[in-house]
């Protein structure tokens, strides 16, 4: 044993008036705690050492500097978890844990909550980011199904819009949506729907594309005998491209051949849903007529609305009450509508349109006719443009009123 311990045992010997043996460890322990450098480490050295000589030589006197030290650390450590945590770590025994433990048990729920509530805020925002996509990759799907579904079941064809929109009163709402139809009222009114889109090529820079979705309302003297929902470009292609991100070259049969039949599929039993009992019949349709209004998107890379999907709720405002005009029904949003799409409205100009001048000559295609049905007295026809239609070349589905 070396003079320095010798003499410390001595002196520590002679103030407590009696013969002190210590182990090697024991004295290690206390020596932590005399020379720790600040109140953190004399702490925990003081635990320590109480840990693990609970009868040891200088328990009173490690035991003291504990209880010195208490009081302070609990006013200081008790209104944060890192501080009640610090608190039972080195008075596991203290005067205050039966407050210490619910305390921090209560911090810990506060705080397992908020990670809870992150988390799930994570989980929606990443969920909606994932529908938004969806939804922008399969709006043209549930435009081209919504309207389908609805012109092929619209009753009143023959009638004016008017009277089609009082006794279809879905249709009315959707159609009065945004994006607002350009009409001439007594002819024809059209509603777009229209949106770039992009395709990932790997290896190389992506290939930028638009897709189209037009409404198409033709009227004899102010009322409605043919329904179109056509997309232009060899819309089929387009649609097909999109929601599979993956290039058509429409030159290409095989690839041609297999958006059309994508795109029938999730046509076809759309109509047989509506027109219960309809019977397939052969026909040749006839060219489809270009469009009397062009209405474009711009550059916006952002999806439309689809027309089933839900507008935000609006409170419903109070009309006024006028006389019965013309065919004794009253004026309604739908009038409104109509007009103002029609130009009426000074105040309330239609959009910008390009029109097809009436002394350009076009060349009409006939399309292939995919599939038809004769439903009451509607034939509906699935179309698609030609090899050879290199114009609008349209593909869609024609729903239209047959006089027998």
């Amino acid at each position: 044993m070396n003079h320095r311990l010798v003499s410390f045992f001595v002196s520590v010997g002679l103030l407590t008036g009696c013969s002190v043996f210590a182990s090697h460890d024991e004295y290690g322990a206390y020596r932590r705690v005399r020379l720790a450098h600040d109140e953190r480490d004399r702490l925990i050295a003081a635990q320590q050492y109480v840990e693990h000589n609970p009868t040891g030589t200088w328990i009173a006197e490690v035991q003291q500097i504990r209880a010195d030290h208490e009081e302070e650390l609990w006013a200081r450590s008790s209104s944060t978890r890192e501080g009640l945590e610090w608190y039972l770590q080195v008075y596991p025994d203290g005067r205050y844990i039966d407050l210490a433990r619910p305390r921090l048990e209560g911090f810990q729920h506060v705080e397992d909550t908020a990670a809870q509530q992150a988390a799930a805020e994570r989980e929606l925002r990443e969920r909606q980011r994932q529908e938004a996509a969806e939804a922008r990759r399969t709006w043209v799907t549930r435009a081209v199904q919504y309207w389908t579904r609805t012109m092929v079941g619209l009753t009143g064809y023959g009638r004016s819009l008017r009277r089609i929109a009082g006794s279809n009163p879905d249709f009315a709402q959707a159609f009065g949506r945004p994006p607002e139809p350009v009409c001439a009222q007594d002819e024809y009114c059209v509603k777009h729907y229209g949106q770039l889109y992009h395709i990932p090529i790997p290896g190389s820079t992506r290939i930028d594309r638009r897709v189209d979705v037009y409404l198409r309302l033709t009227m004899d003297h102010g009322n409605l005998e043919r329904a179109e929902i056509i997309l232009p470009d060899k819309g089929f292609s387009r649609w097909f491209e999109m929601e599979h991100a993956q290039v058509v070259t429409d030159e290409d049969p095989q690839q041609r051949f297999e958006a059309i039949n994508w795109a029938l599929e999730r046509i076809q039993p759309v109509i047989l849903e509506v027109a219960q009992g309809a019977q397939q019949v052969d026909v040749i349709p006839d060219p489809v007529l270009p469009l009397q209004v062009h209405q474009h998107a711009g550059d916006s890379d952002a999806a439309p609305t689809a027309p089933d999907e839900e507008p935000d709720a609006q409170p419903a405002q109070p009309q006024p009450q006028t006389p019965p005009q013309g065919d004794g029904q009253q004026p309604n949003e739908f009038d409104q509508l109509l007009n103002e799409a029609a130009g009426a409205d000074a105040t309330n100009p239609p959009p910008p349109t390009e029109t097809t001048p009436q002394d350009t000559e076009v060349e009409l295609v006939l399309p292939i006719g995919l599939i038809a049905y004769r439903f009451r007295n509607l034939q509906i026809t699935v179309l698609a443009a030609g090899d050879e239609d290199y114009g609008e070349a349209f593909d869609g589905v024609i729903i239209e009123r047959v006089r027998d």
